[in-house]
């Protein structure tokens, strides 16, 4: 069984080399209203955002970390067993309510065997910015084509899959094991799986940037 104090301050410590001087917001988890419950703490450089989670979303702090970029972090540890984890990357400005959600990083463990979805894994969001946007241009046409709009844009949608749904697996070991399915039980694996997570993104973000132009 984990033990949630070692388990946090394990991540805490993973996530010390992330802190980008001048740029984003201290990184530390933190008791998020139940002694079970851990989210990033807020001290400076925060706002809010979206997240589209589970079956429904919810406005939540983010903290800022380099360019445009934005973290929302959210351990949940449930007795006497069980851990569920999200990570998401936000892009969007400071003022924007609405930021665009590129990602979600999830890894869940019931310690009950009823797992059947990929862990940890991915779910990819950004074609959901790019709907709901059309959604509010369609909200403020004129009442002459709105309906036509709708039409075409309801039309369009039927002909594409949302995929936001869909467990994309992190680390599906096929080749070796066939195992996809893998269980939260070690802090130190967990702690490290933060910390090159972060390491990763932090890459191809910053890749992306120098594609799309954009410097700090």
């Amino acid at each position: 069984m984990l033990d949630v104090k070692n388990v946090i301050q394990a991540i805490n410590k993973a996530l010390e080399p992330f802190l980008i001087k001048g740029e984003g917001g201290y990184f530390s988890l933190s008791q998020y209203k139940s002694t079970n419950v851990f989210r990033l703490k807020l001290t400076d450089n925060f706002s809010d955002a979206y997240d589209d989670y589970g079956n429904g979303g919810d406005t939540v702090k983010v903290i800022k970390w380099f360019s445009d970029y934005w973290l929302f972090v959210e351990i949940a540890f449930h007795y006497p067993k069980g851990v569920l984890i999200t990570l998401s990357v936000f892009q969007g400005e400071e003022s924007d309510t609405r930021k665009n959600q590129l990602f979600r990083a999830e890894w869940d463990d019931y310690e009950d065997g009823s797992m059947n979805h990929p862990q940890p894994h991915w779910h990819f969001l950004s074609n959901k910015s790019i709907e709901n946007t059309v959604s509010s241009f369609a909200e403020i046409v004129t009442d002459e084509i709105k309906d036509t709009f709708e039409e075409v844009l309801n039309e369009e949608k039927s002909k594409t899959i949302d995929l936001s749904k869909f467990h994309f697996a992190m680390n599906g070991d096929w080749n070796n094991t066939s195992t996809y399915i893998h269980k939260v039980n070690d802090q130190d694996k967990l702690s490290k799986w933060f910390g090159g997570l972060l390491a990763y993104l932090k890459t191809e973000l910053k890749y992306i940037d120098s594609k799309r132009g954009f410097f700090v």
